[in-house]
């Protein structure tokens, strides 16, 4: 055509490559690429962008690989622009700077648990050790007295049989004349040793020597329960914070500060209802260490004997009425701190109550 004849092929029509049937036809290629220098700047541009932003994340980031993340060719950005890649790497480092964070406030939280469990560990054998201590007192002391109420009870039956001899030695006077003297004995002969004999009458002595001595006894335990009571009324303080489970959920505390103060001594406490249970926790060990010294006060005074004497009887019954009354006064101090809390609470509840009927009103 256009008088080349049979086309541009040498007259061959069927020489075109869309009859050749290893190529594909000329609808099929690929666009010729160009020289291009403005593409070429804009290419040169990106490199140096990307280069540059590479340098400043080098400064805050550790060296890493991004090849995969950002795959290039040519120094060109793949299918995403410089914008969107300079978005991802700020979000990046926002990212590690969270895990970062997070990390520092799990360390810094460990440590904390570490030293809170050091400290209950330290506080655990030092309660130990002063159990074991006083344990230690009571035995030493038990084993004092022991020793003591055996050397009393020996000193006593020698001063019966003392009295036993003499008495025997009395009888066996006459009472109407003196003997007559018996002549000195010889240097070798020596005089008999009198055999004791015991009647009733040394008997009854000596069972009221012991019972006097047994009496006087309980007494001084009566006197050693009192004494260690004042002690542990005068060094105890009522707390100002008391530390509570809530009610259906045992695994939450509540903290409450006593509002009114402790009852004054001597006065009548009035029994008080309350669903409050007190937390078995380090702020409320001196709280249920008192109450326990108390109630162990009580068992030791239950374990004197009066031994039928009214006095001992008497003596014991008072002092376990004042200890009794300090337990009821510490009870009562707890009790009166949760019904304010409670009481608290409910006002609370009312107004809340109150100011949303007035809203639904207006």
């Amino acid at each position: 055509m256009f008088n080349v004849p049979y086309g541009l092929y040498g007259g061959n029509p069927f020489l075109h490559s869309s009859y050749i049937p290893d190529q594909q036809p000329y609808y099929q290629q690929p666009p010729r690429s160009y020289y291009n220098p403005d593409e070429q700047l804009a290419q040169q541009a990106r490199a140096r962008a990307l280069a540059e932003q590479r340098a400043r994340r080098s400064q805050w980031l550790p060296e890493e690989d991004d090849d995969d993340d950002y795959p290039e060719e040519d120094g060109q950005y793949g299918p995403l622009g410089l914008r969107e890649r300079l978005y991802l790497d700020a979000r990046k480092r926002q990212q590690q700077l969270e895990r970062q964070e997070r990390m520092r406030q799990e360390q810094e939280l460990a440590r904390r648990r570490a030293a809170e469990e050091r400290e209950r560990q330290l506080h655990l054998e030092q309660r130990a050790r002063e159990e074991n201590e006083r344990q230690r007192k009571v035995l030493e002391e038990q084993r004092s007295r022991r020793l003591r109420q055996e050397k009393r009870e020996r000193m006593a039956q020698l001063a019966g049989e003392r009295e036993t001899e003499n008495a025997r030695m009395a009888a066996s006077r006459s009472p109407s004349r003196s003997p007559a003297p018996s002549p000195s004995p010889g240097p070798q002969e020596r005089a008999p040793i009198p055999t004791p004999q015991y009647d009733e009458k040394h008997e009854e002595a000596a069972s009221a020597i012991q019972h006097r001595y047994r009496i006087h006894r309980s007494l001084k335990s009566i006197r050693d329960s009192e004494n260690k009571f004042q002690d542990l009324k005068n060094g105890f303080t009522f707390p100002s914070t008391i530390e509570f489970l809530q009610p259906g959920a045992p695994d939450i505390h509540i903290f409450v500060e006593a509002q009114r103060p402790p009852i004054p001594e001597g006065e009548a406490t009035a029994p008080i209802e309350s669903d409050g249970k007190l937390a078995y926790t380090l702020r409320n060990y001196p709280l249920h260490a008192y109450v326990e010294a108390l109630s162990k006060l009580l068992m030791e005074l239950d374990g004197v004997d009066s031994w039928g004497s009214l006095d001992v009887r008497n003596r014991r019954k008072g002092v376990v009425k004042e200890i009794e009354r300090e337990v009821q006064r510490v009870e009562a101090y707890w009790k009166s701190a949760w019904q304010d809390y409670v009481e608290a609470q409910q006002q609370g509840k009312q107004v809340e109550e109150a100011v949303q009927t007035d809203e639904d009103m207006s």
